[in-house]
């Protein structure tokens, strides 16, 4: 077994943790023998979206780090401790780094691990775990994770920050028409799949996450329990048992996971905090938000559907509306954001990489990375697209055969891969 000591003394099963090696090799490694190459060691006690975002996946450290929980993947891993426990496995060495062509510390496979490679066998695992870091916001961690009591609330959810009739309707109607009309090519590691395709229910159709045989259906079916758990934490929220408060975690952990979004070490009134502010619309103390923690908050009012559901609120969904609104925006000569939008702010990140900010036309867009602000009000802005979605069915289509009416996550989903 490989023993990772910083990760709660995690032990892997020598053939996985050699079969990660392998897939290592070769997906990052430039064409090295995972038999007889070296690999980078690159100790560092950065988060892991740092480190991905320099280009280090080629590392001991990164490796160590996707083999653990969502827990420690921003938990340093390849220190000397961990070398001195997996002896059997691995010895030191010197490398060449192949992002900076410079000789560093590395690790290599002993004769006994070069032995045991040759009956390794694929783990599919981490090709997903891959496709997540690559595709996802991959939040930089927030410093601090530890919320205070809040006291003398009420669970009644309170109105949206920006109600639906602050918002335009020719505006929304022309946004839904835009997606409506525009020709959409599904995108994978920036490769386009198949041929262009139009509407809003085939590209609903054409949704996946994190590859694209998890399409929508698949997605709906594996997020059924954990979104039966959102519900059963968010009803009880402010009156949990211990074994909620531990739910409430594992809860968290799991969304983490799904969305490869990884956070600091938070505990169960962290999670409470985020969970009262989705509810209540407000930003209560110690209520983070991220990219990580607003996958908390729609999926725990999941339950509140039409009215106080909110929107994942990533930099995909951001991404999507904003360069669509910004172009409609420049066509009726506006110059400036309007104060109705002033709340929907960008969130850095789209593709899975930290990338330049795009071009806009209008002045003034601000940012929303961390913004409950901006959650409630693109929750605002999807919900009037929802609403606008099912009024356009019930116009166009004939009695008795309308589809299912749009929810607000459909429409986020629609947004999400529109944003890539």
């Amino acid at each position: 077994m490989i023993l990772l000591p910083h990760a709660g003394n995690c032990e892997i099963p020598d053939q996985r943790f050699l079969a990660a090696w392998d897939f290592w090799f070769k997906r990052f490694g430039g064409g090295r023998d995972p038999a007889s190459g070296a690999m980078p060691r690159l100790s560092s006690i950065k988060p892991l979206a740092v480190l991905w975002d320099k280009g280090a996946q080629f590392s001991l450290e990164v490796l160590c780090r996707t083999l653990t929980k969502a827990t420690y993947w921003n938990t340093g891993q390849a220190t000397g401790p961990m070398l001195q426990a997996n002896a059997r496995l691995l010895q030191t060495t010197t490398t060449i780094n192949p992002r900076t062509l410079r000789e560093v510390h590395g690790v290599c496979l002993t004769e006994y691990g070069r032995e045991r490679l040759a009956g390794a066998i694929s783990d599919p695992d981490l090709e997903a775990r891959i496709a997540v870091f690559e595709q996802s916001d991959f939040d930089i961690p927030d410093g601090k994770a530890k919320a205070p009591p809040l006291k003398d609330w009420s669970p009644e959810p309170a109105p949206l920050s920006v109600p639906p009739r602050d918002l335009p309707a020719d505006l929304i109607k022309a946004l839904v028409a835009d997606i409506e009309t525009d020709p959409f090519r599904p995108v994978y590691r920036k490769a386009s799949l198949g041929a262009p395709i139009s509407g809003w229910r085939t590209r609903l159709a054409h949704y996946f996450w994190p590859r694209p045989e998890v399409d929508y259906h698949a997605t709906m079916r594996d997020l059924a329990p954990l979104l039966a758990l959102a519900n059963e934490l968010a009803t009880a929220v402010g009156r949990w048992t211990s074994v909620q408060r531990a739910q409430a975690i594992s809860f968290a952990e799991q969304v983490f996971a799904w969305g490869g979004v990884p956070q600091r070490t938070f505990d169960d009134k962290t999670v409470e905090a985020v969970i009262m502010s989705a509810i209540k619309h407000e930003a209560l103390p110690g209520a983070l938000m991220n990219s990580g923690w607003t996958k908390v908050a729609a999926f725990a009012t999941a339950h509140l559907e039409p009215e106080g559901v909110l929107v994942i609120w990533d930099s995909r969904v951001a991404h999507s509306l904003i360069t669509r609104i910004d172009r409609l925006l420049v066509a009726r000569s506006i110059q400036t954001v309007p104060s109705y939008l002033k709340a929907i702010g960008r969130v850095p990140g789209r593709g899975g990489s930290r990338t330049p900010p795009p071009e806009y036309g209008v002045k003034g867009w601000g940012i929303g990375y961390k913004s409950w602000a901006s959650v409630f009000a693109g929750s605002a802005l999807v919900r009037a697209i929802r609403d606008e979605l099912n009024a356009r069915e019930e116009m166009t289509t004939a009695l008795g055969v309308r589809p299912e009416p749009w929810t607000l996550r459909q429409v986020e989903m629609v947004l999400f891969m529109d944003g890539y």
